[in-house]
């Protein structure tokens, strides 16, 4: 039976599983996390998502407790944890390089965190069943990591911190070591997981692609800060900085002419020397703002209130069926399109293009 994927209150909010409340680490004069706040539902897979350095793996670290906040308070199920051991937090975690043990096969890896909890032999086998039937691992029992694959070994290690039925499982890049198609095969089967069994998952990841894949709600971390929280199609098609749009979004930056907010939440935006009406989330009076504009949101023909970005070819590169043209704009910047192949068989550098982006196709955000 598949457990509801956010557990809710009889009023209808969100149970938390985990909650950070003003978390700040330092190491010396080095500030690695700066008054992190963020709650996790019971069910819920959020993916802290961020460049190296910008403290996420040091707030996964605080959660399981391999390090201690250096302010703030860590809050499981309702319960102060910040200053408990890593054994005494009802926490799974799963590490990049699968961490199992070598002279362990398969079924003693998944069963070890039982016994250290001191379940029953009979109690162990069966849970040990049920997760690798759930792993699709069924009859790799007596098996040794050396034996199997990477993406059998994640599934392991996977199948090892779910075992135990964890408030929370913690995730740090758990598919970097594998390639591409391989992290794609296992972004679907972690989802199935979650989806199934109704998980409560912490995920790290820098790779933005795997935390749209996965994600039921994300959060962007920078410079140990969390400065973007929402779902994908939010984070992706509102973003509220110049810094989410071209990190997450792979959005293009121009600059602006002015610009004048009006209600609802959108802007009159000059641009290029034309006039734009298009969304401006979390922009308020005075704040800089420049013009975000996806990849694929740029046309080579476009409609009457399109904005119209006319430069010169700086770079063409081939993705597949897709090109990626870079442009250089007189006045307004560098913008990168991709486009597919129809339209974009004549391109070449040095070349003269015209691009469309549609007004509802554009953002104008706050600039960092």
């Amino acid at each position: 039976m598949t457990i509801p994927a956010v557990e809710r209150s009889a009023d209808g909010a969100a149970t938390a599983a985990l909650e950070l409340r003003g978390v700040d680490k330092a190491f010396g004069p080095a500030v690695a996390l700066d008054g992190v706040d963020l709650s996790v539902a019971r069910g819920e897979l959020v993916t802290l998502l961020g460049p190296s350095g910008s403290g996420k793996t040091t707030l996964l670290r605080i959660v399981v407790g391999f390090e201690s906040p250096t302010a703030g308070r860590v809050i499981l199920r309702g319960q102060e944890i910040s200053r408990m051991t890593p054994a005494e937090r009802d926490v799974g975690m799963v590490f990049q390089h699968y961490a199992l043990f070598p002279h362990m096969t398969v079924a003693d890896n998944v069963g070890y965190g039982l016994k250290v909890r001191r379940r029953s032999r009979a109690e162990r086998e069966r849970r040990v069943a049920e997760v690798l039937e759930l792993l699709r691992m069924s009859g790799y029992e007596r098996r040794y990591p050396r034996e199997l694959s990477g993406g059998q070994q994640q599934r392991v290690a996977l199948g090892r911190a779910l075992a135990y039925d964890p408030e929370i499982v913690l995730m740090d890049e758990p598919l970097g070591a594998l390639d591409r198609a391989l992290r794609t095969e296992m972004e679907q089967e972690i989802r199935r997981i979650h989806r199934d069994l109704g998980a409560t998952i912490l995920y790290v990841t820098h790779d933005q692609q795997e935390a749209l894949a996965l994600s039921d709600r994300i959060a962007i971390m920078r410079a140990g800060r969390i400065v973007g929280e929402g779902t994908p199609d939010e984070l992706y098609e509102r973003p509220p900085s110049a810094f989410v749009a071209s990190f997450f979004a792979n959005a293009s930056l121009l600059t602006v002419d002015s610009y004048e907010l009006e209600p609802g939440g959108t802007a009159d935006v000059r641009c290029n020397g034309q006039r734009l009406s298009c969304a401006a989330p979390g922009l308020s009076p005075g704040d800089d703002g420049v013009l975000a504009v996806r990849r694929r949101s740029l046309r080579r023909a476009g409609e009457a209130r399109s904005l119209r970005l006319a430069g010169v070819v700086a770079e063409v590169l081939r993705l597949g069926d897709d090109r990626q043209v870079t442009v250089d704009v007189p006045g307004a910047g560098r913008i990168v399109a991709l486009l597919a192949a129809w339209e974009s068989g004549d391109l070449r550098l040095g070349m003269r293009l015209e691009l469309f982006v549609a007004w509802d196709q554009a953002v104008l955000v706050t600039a960092d």
